[in-house]
């Protein structure tokens, strides 16, 4: 039979552990020997349960309706002739509802204790998931800080405890497959708290482009105090993002709030994205100003909508750098003005008989000057500039305003490219002349070092400081 002393004490424990109420324990267990009843004799019978809060003594009662005679019991588990009715309550009548008491025995007991067990599983699931809920959603989209304490048997994910609450950080949320070590501490972004997860209502990253404007708002008192705000954000993790800000007060540029001096500010920030290398461009409302601004430092021959996409014309010798390594200096564009754009250099436009508009930052007669590159690398810098600390082989930041100084940088690559076009064709007439092969291998491992210096240093550490030491 049912202890009562020990239901008794098992609502207490749920309501001091578990944080369930006495009255929801009361409804789960009264629910469970419904179900325990239905289970074990009929699905049609209708039971009603009493608990006495202060004995824990379980009474269960079988609702049947009173009828004049046998004939007209259709459902025996639902129904009970008069006769047998005031056995019950001597003042029943036909047409009234009479409770029967039930005697469970030892077995019955068992099914309603294991019935009623599985429903309290249920409420606590349901009342534990209804407290994350509640606890978490209004950091829904901010940063929040964790401990490691394991890893999943499978080694996808991190185990992270958030404030008692374990949640899973998994491999391809973290920048670069990063690595961490039981009890560090690590800042996320909770992208999302659900209401019921098979998994973990948190869901937590650290490559989510808001996570890269929320550190930004940690770190930049201006943007936390609204007086700058981020307005687009684009990433490859670990490797390069954009961000686009907007100054709300005339007295404050936003680039070098965002900045900082010295560059403390972006680096700070570049370095808890594992030295993600972090352009800062302003905003601009008018669409095309943007898409200039935007792909600073490569300069703007045309900008034209086509059907919803926008063909950007940029100079023959930019359009490498427009394009980037794999597509990423452009793919970083498209996602942070949110729109489809194509690269074309000047003359595939021509060839391909586009419209080319002139209408971005540099004029037909600059870009036919033959001395563009060089007159390019004669001007002063006079733009904010971000040195790098986290590696010295990283390509400089590229901000709206720093054009000037990142022309210059490309200018030097353009040169080193140009030696190997130049070793290329030493080579080839090499060859065309029948030196020896131990010259020809000379040329040839010369060609190599300069590929392989394209992903090298292009400069020294203390060239570095020169560079990027601000005016």
């Amino acid at each position: 039979m049912v202890n009562g002393a020990q239901i008794l004490e098992a609502l207490a424990s749920l309501e001091s552990e578990k944080s369930i109420s006495k009255e929801i324990a009361i409804e789960g267990i009264k629910e469970g020997f419904q179900k325990a009843y239905e289970r074990f004799f009929d699905t049609e019978a209708i039971v009603k349960t009493e608990i006495n809060e202060q004995t824990g003594l379980i009474n269960l009662f079988q609702e049947l309706m009173v009828v004049a005679t046998d004939d007209e019991i259709e459902d025996d588990w639902l129904e009970i002739v008069l006769e047998d009715a005031l056995k019950i309550n001597k003042e029943a009548k036909v047409g009234d509802k009479v409770y029967k008491p039930i005697d469970f025995d030892e077995e019955f007991s068992r099914v309603a204790v294991g019935q009623v067990r599985q429903i309290f599983q249920q409420k606590i699931r349901a009342t534990e998931r209804a407290m994350i809920y509640e606890k978490f959603i209004e950091l829904e989209g901010e940063i929040v800080r964790g401990k490691i304490v394991g890893m999943n048997d499978q080694g996808t994910s991190y185990i992270l405890d958030i404030d008692g609450v374990h949640t899973s950080l998994w491999n391809q949320k973290t920048i670069n497959k990063e690595e961490f070590v039981v009890n560090e501490l690590v800042d996320v972004l909770l992208e999302e708290v659900a209401r019921e997860n098979k998994y973990s209502q948190l869901v937590v990253s650290r490559v989510a482009p808001k996570f890269l404007a929320k550190l930004v708002e940690k770190e930049v008192s201006e943007v936390a105090q609204g007086i700058v705000e981020v307005m687009s954000v684009s990433r490859e993790p670990g490797k390069r993002a954009k961000i686009a800000v907007l100054s709300h007060d005339e007295d404050v540029e936003p680039i070098g709030a965002i900045v900082g001096v010295k560059g403390s500010r972006i680096n700070n920030i570049s370095k808890e994205l594992r030295g993600e290398k972090i352009d800062v461009v302003k905003w601009d409302d008018e669409i095309i100003p943007f898409i200039i601004n935007a792909m600073a430092p490569v300069k703007v021959i045309s900008v034209n909508e086509v059907e919803g996409e926008f063909d950007i014309v940029v100079p023959n010798q930019q359009l490498s750098l427009a394009i980037g390594k794999g597509g990423m200096a452009a793919k970083l564009v498209a996602n942070l003005l949110k729109r489809r754009i194509n690269i074309y250099s000047l003359e595939n436009a021509i060839t391909d008989n586009m419209d080319v508009l002139w209408n971005g930052n540099i004029t037909e007669e600059e870009v036919n000057n033959p001395d563009f590159i060089n007159e390019v690398n004669k001007r002063k810098i006079n733009s904010q500039t971000v040195k790098p600390e986290y590696h010295k082989n990283s390509f400089r930041n590229a901000q709206a305003n720093n054009e000037e100084e990142l022309m210059s940088f490309q200018a030097e690559v353009e040169e080193e490219y140009n030696q190997v076009e130049e070793l290329i064709e030493e080579t080839n007439a090499v060859v065309e002349e029948n030196k020896d092969l131990e010259s020809i291998q000379s040329e040839l491992e010369s060609f190599n070092d300069i590929l392989n210096d394209e992903d090298e240093e292009y400069f020294e550490e203390d060239e570095y400081e020169d560079l990027y030491d601000q005016e």
